[in-house]
């Protein structure tokens, strides 16, 4: 399922998350902005809210990177498997998006009903697709020189140079 919504998209290549809101901001024509916000403990940790002219995913300010990322990749997710509606907003959330407007006007504007459980799903697992894809680890790239002098001189330059590689040996 994931694979076939990456090559609907055109998201045949790496990329991270600045790219992915590009493209799809590009390919929907529509503008996608990332809204860090503090949304607490009891809110939800990220909403995608469908305006008129535009897509805005709000995420959690004072969470780790790795987890706003996450948060991210679920909001677009939900585009990416072409949902269309979010949560119902609550009042007190309503007015952390928005200050200044009415929290009835802003669910007026929004006309949204709840995910179901199997949107929440798809979306959860389109997200980990994308967050696979954008750490994946490029292939090793082939020796010029198959000896086993090279590759032994080619393997700990990697373990030196990689992140978490354990250093040189």
């Amino acid at each position: 399922m994931c694979e076939t919504r990456f090559t609907e998209w055109g998201l045949d290549r790496p990329f991270d998350l600045t790219g992915l809101v590009e493209h799809l901001s590009r390919r929907r024509n529509r503008l996608i902005h990332l809204v860090p916000a503090p949304m607490g403990a009891a809110r939800p940790s990220g909403i995608w809210l469908r305006l008129p002219a535009m897509d805005v995913v709000v995420y959690e300010a004072d969470t780790s990177r790795t987890h706003q990322e996450h948060i991210i990749a679920h909001e677009l997710a939900h585009i990416l498997c072409g949902h269309s509606t979010t949560a119902p907003v609550a009042d007190a959330d309503s007015r952390l998006i928005f200050p200044d407007l009415d929290p009835q006007l802003v669910r007026d504007m929004l006309l949204r009903a709840d995910y179901d459980n199997g949107h929440e799903l798809e979306a959860e697992v389109m997200a980990s697709a994308i967050l696979q894809r954008m750490n994946a680890r490029p292939p090793e790239p082939a020796a010029m020189d198959g000896s086993p002098e090279t590759r032994e001189v080619l393997d700990r330059l990697e373990r030196s140079f990689y992140i978490g590689g354990g250093g040189a040996g």
